[in-house]
């Protein structure tokens, strides 16, 4: 699959989605350090500069699969031109998954329903995914909300999982192709 236009910059009323460089690992790294963000996720967080670029290495090249592709921003507040958060699109034949992360400073303030509306926006125009899913631990009221607002509607009953050693349910969210009219 060759989706050369997925991982382009987007833009939003207060954020630019700038497509993810190693170079992003200096400026994000201490909003990546901050363990509140790994409450909900099973992701480490890293210890050090070098390792975060390391893994948004990982990041850039890819899952290596045929069939995904992956889309990874970091989204700069235009306002303060700090990193704000990061955003990831895993794009498959017909569906998509997208998951991300906000930093404490920009939480509660709308900017990641922005960001996720455009991704969703250029993932319809630029694929032929049929639908978006986003995935979140029924705790995480963030994430719920995020997901709402942007669009999504819930679905499927939740998944049982453990988290950090703790039973937890994730929620899955859909957010369908809009009708052609």
């Amino acid at each position: 699959m060759s989706l050369p236009a997925l991982g382009v910059a987007l833009a939003t009323p207060r954020l630019t989605l700038e497509p993810l460089r190693l170079a992003h690992a200096a400026a994000c790294f201490p909003a990546f350090a901050e363990p509140g963000l790994y409450r909900y996720v099973d992701l480490p967080m890293p210890e050090s500069e070098a390792e975060l670029r390391q893994r948004f290495a990982g990041w850039i090249k890819g899952s290596g699969r045929a069939a995904e592709q992956w889309a990874n921003w970091i989204a700069v507040d235009q306002r303060s031109r700090q990193p704000a958060g990061w955003f990831q699109a895993t794009v498959h034949a017909r569906h998509a998954d997208v998951a991300y992360f906000v930093f404490d400073a920009f939480q509660r303030r709308g900017m990641a329903v922005e960001a996720v509306q455009a991704i969703c926006d250029h993932l319809f125009a630029v694929t032929e995914v049929d639908e978006i899913r986003a995935q979140t631990d029924d705790r995480n009221k963030g994430s719920i909300r995020v997901a709402i607002g942007a669009g999504f509607v819930p679905d499927t009953p939740p998944i049982g999982s453990t988290l950090h050693g703790e039973p937890t349910r994730d929620l899955v969210f859909r957010r369908r192709r809009p009708a052609s009219g």
